[in-house]
Formats: structure tokens, sequence, C-alpha cells
């Protein structure tokens, strides 16, 4: 293991709850691929079968409900050589690493768009997108709770 790879193991031992995400046994079904989906959130352990079009269904809509705030990247879809075994092994690497990286963030870890994607019944792309738009007002409510907003700084600070 490079430096790299040891640092990486070792940021993952200090944060128990990733170790607990896996998307393995991919499986080619009519035209598509479904991932076996396990993890733990607070409600539980958690098993279930996700397609990429699901995983990138939560990523975009963690962008749009969380703006300007960190949201890990998922792999982009390809079109060409997507159903060779080489391929599909290296995409369900790349979501499991998605899915662990989530983890690490509480207010994706704990969000309303995370739980919809793990406990969600049946293909949850259609549930996360028809998720309420959502007011300046409630983004700004979101994000209180979530993180430390001192809202009234000097302007000396705030420099």
């Amino acid at each position: 293991m490079d430096d790299t790879q040891v640092a990486k193991v070792e940021q993952e031992e200090e944060n128990p709850r990733v170790l607990k995400f896996v998307v393995k046994n991919p499986a080619k079904v009519g035209g598509s691929i479904k991932y076996t989906v396990e993890g733990c959130d607070d409600e539980g352990d958690f098993s279930t079968i996700r397609r990429y079009r699901e995983f990138n269904a939560l990523a975009m809509v963690l962008v749009v409900r969380w703006p300007g705030i960190y949201v890990p990247s998922i792999p982009e879809k390809k079109f060409i050589n997507d159903k060779t075994d080489e391929f599909i092994e290296e995409r369900r690497s790349l979501l499991e690493r998605f899915l662990k990286e989530c983890a690490k963030y509480d207010y994706i870890f704990f969000s309303k768009e995370f739980k919809a994607f793990a406990r969600g019944a049946g293909e949850v792309d259609k549930l996360l997108q028809s998720l309420s738009k959502q007011t300046p007002m409630q983004v700004l409510e979101k994000y209180r709770l979530n993180f430390k907003i001192e809202e009234e700084q000097e302007q000396s600070q705030i420099n």
C-alpha cells in the first residue's frame, strides 16, 4: 500500500459508519446493471438494490437541495463498453466510494435525500426528483441546523 492508500484507510477507520457501506453483487438485469447496496443509518441496517441512475439522482438532488455545499462526485455515465466486466467492477468500486464519502458528512448522512435513497422502495430516482422545492428560508434553516453559522459577526471577523 502506498501512502495515499494508507491515509485513506486511516481516515475511514476514524469514522466507523463509513466502513458499513458496501456496493456489491453487480447483476445484469435486462439492459441495466443493478447493485446491492448495504449500509447502516440511524434506523439500523439496510440492504437494497439500486441502478446507476438512482445513485446519479441522489447526487443531483443533493447538489440542488444543498446549494454551495460539498457533495461527493459520482462516476460519469458511460455509453460505450459499459457492459464489460472490467467497467462494471470499476463503476461498482466508484459507487461504493461515493456512498462512503457521503457517509462521512452528517448533513448528507442524516438528510431526507439520503434516507430516501437508502430506505425508499423500488426505483427511488423519481421519488428523489419529486422532493418539494425549497424556499431560501428553508435552505437557511437547514443550514442553521447542520452548520455552526454565526450571523452576528463584526466586520473585522468577516475580513
